[in-house]
């Protein structure tokens, strides 16, 4: 997208979510984003990673739906970047199924963010679990010495972020295209750690707002799941290849 373009539509976001066969929670995210009747929001983007009918778009909507479908399950990165195709806005935001917004809109303050500052290539809100209002504190580069001092006592965690959670980002169109957006190469986990890394390698900033927040109702499948085990260890292991 051109400077121009950019210029002409200061405020307008594509928000990109993907559904694994998880209708309700999609169809509800969806009432959520109608509910807040944000001009802003002008295109969203569901892509169904398994066979799945359309959901209807919420009455009221002030925004687009489009609904692409997968013939095979894709993984978080090549969703989100099958999405990105559709972004025609300078921002580009990333949500998962499972986030809420009791909280109000966030969309305004972070948008706002990112005008003012021209570098600032990807803003996050805070992440609470439902029940509390505990955010999770800002993390380091993963690493294996940084996963151990993470869990040693007296451990400070940074200032800022080295990298924001994918479940909710709001990005620069032009800096997603700048760093050639998600890693394909990543099937499910570290691709926003990786996505992070390379934005700021750039030269783009990228600031979480902790005055923000909205609910994620975190599922935590590696912790769960002997596959999903092993997938995290491959994706840190493809991680650390890169960094280390």
């Amino acid at each position: 997208m051109s400077a121009r373009d950019q210029d002409s539509a200061p405020q307008r976001v594509t928000v990109s979510v993907v559904s694994h066969g998880q209708r309700d929670l999609v169809a509800a995210l969806l009432e959520q984003i109608a509910a807040l009747r944000d001009p802003s929001l002008v295109l969203v983007v569901v892509v169904h990673n398994l066979p799945d009918a359309d959901l209807p778009k919420p009455q009221g909507a002030v925004f687009d739906l489009v609904q692409l479908h997968n013939t095979r399950p894709l993984g978080f990165s090549a969703n989100h970047n099958l999405a990105f195709r559709h972004c025609k806005t300078p921002w580009f935001a990333v949500l998962n199924p499972d986030i809420e917004f009791p909280f109000g809109n966030p969309f305004p303050a972070l948008l706002e963010a990112m005008i003012d500052d021209d570098r600032l290539g990807a803003v996050a809100p805070a992440l609470v679990q439902p029940g509390t209002l505990h955010i999770e504190s800002n993390r380091g580069v993963v690493t294996p010495i940084e996963l151990i001092r993470r869990r040693l006592p007296g451990y400070v965690p940074p200032a800022e972020p080295s990298w924001l959670v994918g479940a909710f980002l709001l990005v620069r169109s032009n800096a997603f295209c700048a760093v050639g957006g998600f890693d394909n190469r990543f099937n499910l986990y570290c691709e926003d750690v990786d996505f992070g890394l390379r934005i700021r390698a750039r030269g783009w900033k990228i600031r979480r707002l902790d005055a923000l927040q909205v609910v994620h109702l975190t599922q935590r499948w590696s912790h769960k799941s002997f596959r999903y085990t092993l997938t995290h260890i491959f994706s840190l292991m493809r991680l650390w290849s890169k960094i280390l």
